[in-house]
């Protein structure tokens, strides 16, 4: 049974759509190349509002550890593995065969997620037009791309974007398999099922919303949905080693919070703006509302796909600790889509008219105020160093412009991981040049098989030795006023003879540099 069948729109008055509803869905013509335009207006859409600014902001430490991970040797990144980011696995190899062709800037390292970003926008417009209408489709890609947080994970050399296009994907597949049930279409779906999970398994969430697609559609249509218990059972197959193994690293994120101040700002960390969420989340509901007789099953597995993430992720949090924003930013799109059809539908409302281009009233009149509501934060996602980061590169270009031969470096923080963040940040930053000594590393975060690495002079580690270093550049993010506050006891007295000289503040970041006297 095809959920909502379409045929391309035609000249306005061909259509007769209800009062308070969007135009009626037609015979569907998939596959035909006005179906592809349709697909291709969000697409460029969200490819032009990504790649704005997509190569000015810093790296910061997810895309840093992308880096690190993705540039191992196989056997240095299968040690770190075993430790660590197991649930990120197939990202990373995929980061590292992607490395191995474009490069390893920080606009190259974001491209896959920019990519991902513009076809998720493509195949919403499609999947909106299968299961409402080709206006509600092409209305909901171009809100899609315009939420700041899109074009935030977009310019991301992270997971999430791919995340995001894999649900979109899969979802318009199993309509497409609901609609012709031949196996390949089983195949495809269940492909990217496989896919979604292993980039993220929290993505299999999605589940329920396909589940009750394929309750409500199939009209008691057996056969369909044993096909569709069968592909997802064997989608499990190829996702659960995986995710057993990773299920034991979970300590590596229990730095998560669900307090009250985490649930109260989760609707601006998802959509990386108040004025976003608000609208979208309003719209939405009223869009629910506005379809629920004519696309009650469509609706509700919108609905879901929305809101159950969200709430599991919560509900979940003393297991799996994954109250996360970006780790739903997947409900998005069905966000969009739920905005989408009232604003499609309000022009019938508003009109009282039975013509096919009242849905054009409110996305005209509408996703203008929306895209100029959400300027500010637009901007405020394209911000460098990343809200909240400190400003490593600012600090490591005038290390690069003023270091010689034999100068050595230095961390003082006082979180203890931040040191790692800088080391890493010098580590990326410098990979081209030369790079001053780490003059307190005695085990590398590779040797450790781990994203830290170990100095001297801390509990359980050796003690330090002399430096024999003449100059010493020291990366502080301490909030003291002496750069060497802060400093293990150890460290501090080996550099006493040192002469301090400031060589700039930086957000977050103090760089001085250490002369022997």
């Amino acid at each position: 049974m095809v959920l909502a069948p379409e045929h391309a729109v035609g000249a306005p008055g061909d259509g007769s759509p209800s009062v308070a509803s969007p135009p009626r869905p037609e015979p569907a013509r998939t596959g035909s190349p006005y179906t592809a335009v349709l697909a291709v207006i969000p697409f460029l859409a969200a490819f032009a509002i990504g790649w704005t600014g997509a190569s000015d902001r810093q790296m910061w430490n997810n895309e840093y550890a992308t880096w690190h991970a993705a540039t191992l040797s196989f056997r240095d990144l299968a040690h770190l593995l075993s430790n660590t980011d197991l649930v990120h696995t197939v990202y990373i190899l995929l980061s590292k065969a992607w490395i191995a062709v474009a490069g390893d800037s920080p606009l190259a390292l974001r491209m896959p997620s920019l990519l991902a970003m513009a076809l998720a926008a493509g195949c919403l417009a499609l999947l909106g037009r299968r299961l409402v209408n080709t206006p509600v489709g092409v209305v909901a890609g171009l809100l899609f791309a315009a939420i700041p947080a899109i074009s935030r994970y977009a310019q991301e050399a992270r997971s999430y974007a791919l995340v995001t296009m894999m649900v979109v994907l899969s979802t318009l597949l199993l309509v497409r398999a609901m609609d012709k049930p031949v196996w390949l279409r089983w195949t495809l779906y269940g492909g990217s099922l496989v896919g979604a999970g292993l980039l993220h398994f929290a993505s299999l969430v999605v589940l329920a919303a396909h589940l009750v697609l394929v309750a409500r559609t199939t009209d008691g249509d057996d056969a369909r949905r044993y096909r569709w218990a069968g592909t997802v059972g064997v989608a499990g197959l190829g996702i659960i080693p995986l995710l057993s193994f990773a299920s034991r690293q979970s300590a590596s994120i229990d730095w998560i919070k669900a307090d009250l101040n985490a649930v109260r700002t989760f609707p601006r960390e998802l959509f990386l703006s108040w004025e976003a969420a608000g609208l979208i989340v309003g719209v939405g509901v009223l869009g629910a509302l506005l379809l629920w007789r004519q696309r009650g099953e469509a609706i509700l597995a919108l609905v879901v796909w929305a809101v159950l993430p969200i709430v599991f992720v919560y509900v979940t949090y003393p297991v799996l600790h994954m109250f996360l924003a970006r780790y739903v930013l997947y409900t998005l799109p069905a966000w969009s889509l739920l905005a989408a059809a009232a604003l499609c539908g309000v022009g019938g409302v508003v009109l009282r008219r039975e013509a096919s281009w009242t849905w054009l009233l409110g996305a005209v009149l509408l996703l203008p105020v929306f895209a100029v509501a959400v300027v500010p934060d637009q901007r405020a996602v394209r911000a460098s160093p990343v809200t909240g980061q400190p400003d490593y590169a600012g600090a490591i270009d005038v290390i690069r412009a003023h270091q010689k031969p034999g100068d050595g470096i230095a961390y003082n923080d006082v979180f203890g991981q931040l040191s790692d963040l800088a080391r890493e940040a010098v580590d990326y930053e410098l990979r081209d040049d030369p790079k001053p000594r780490d003059v307190f590393l005695t085990v590398t975060s590779v040797a450790r098989g781990s994203y830290s690495a170990r100095e001297c002079g801390n509990p359980n580690t050796a003690p330090c030795t002399a430096v024999d270093a003449e100059r010493i550049w020291l990366i502080s993010t301490t909030y003291s006023p002496d750069p060497l506050g802060g400093l293990a006891a150890e460290r501090k007295t080996l550099l006493q003879p040192y002469k301090v000289t400031p060589e700039g503040t930086f957000k977050g970041v103090k760089l001085v540099l250490l002369t022997r006297s």
